[in-house]
């Protein structure tokens, strides 16, 4: 606990000497400077609203600065960022009007941490048994069961088991991995034909899911439901990223 503390302390530190440096009284202040910017870029450019804030975001605080390059892959997650972008609209995006411009995230990537790629891992999406050097990571992962309705006891108290130890490298390709999972998922989901789906319409919401969405469906399932809240979560230490 002490060095998480230690982390969180030296990246709000940090943040805040670049704010007062900048001349902005807060966070809040800097990002709804950046809202006013993204929304200035008109619909149907080559550049989304999303991506003026983002970038505003992410080339002012370090804390930020969410990406990496591996095996010469540059490799670009922004996962706070995102995240915090996100978090705006749901709060302020059904107000009419706004206080400020919201933007919409419908298409930004998910929010990629430790917990998505565990879980993809576990559910049998991301295979890593042809990735050398990952592919000892999760040895006990097995999709089987964890697709059915849990009937099982959802007030258990044990305690889940570690997760293995990742290098940076390890954490960002298998994050990575994860967000081309998702985009994938949320294309096949598209593109289901009538014959795909039940004749009662009962799936029919599936045409129009997003990566957002998708990505708080795993966070939350990973949560609530008790067997996959006993699946290990992958660990990557001295990080502020996620």
């Amino acid at each position: 606990m002490h060095e998480l503390v230690g982390l969180i302390t030296s990246a709000l530190n940090e943040t805040g000497d670049i704010l007062v440096n900048l001349g902005y009284p807060n966070l809040g202040a800097f990002v709804a400077e950046a809202l006013e910017a993204g929304a200035k870029v008109k619909s149907g450019a080559e550049t989304s609203q999303v991506d003026v804030v983002l970038e505003r975001l992410v080339c002012a605080i370090p804390a930020f600065q969410d990406m990496a390059v591996v095996d010469n892959q540059p490799i670009y997650c922004f996962k706070k960022a995102l995240f915090l972008i996100h978090a705006i609209v749901i709060r302020f995006g059904s107000m009419s009007p706004p206080p400020f411009p919201t933007p919409s995230t419908a298409q930004s990537p998910v929010f990629t941490d430790n917990v998505l790629p565990s879980m993809l891992i576990h559910l049998g999406v991301i295979d890593l048994s042809t990735s050398p050097g990952l592919s000892h990571l999760f040895p006990h992962a097995d999709p089987s069961g964890l697709l059915e309705a849990f009937n099982g006891n959802q007030n258990s108290q044990n305690v889940p088991k570690e997760g293995p130890i990742l290098t940076s490298d390890q954490a960002y390709i298998l994050r990575a991995a994860a967000i081309d999972a998702c985009e994938m998922i949320v294309e096949v989901a598209h593109n289901l034909s009538g014959d795909s789906l039940p004749p009662d319409g009962s799936l029919d919401w599936l045409k129009d899911i997003n990566l957002p969405d998708l990505d708080m469906w795993i966070w939350a399932v990973a949560k609530d439901r008790q067997d996959y809240r006993q699946l290990e979560r992958f660990a990557l230490r001295n990080t502020v990223f996620f």
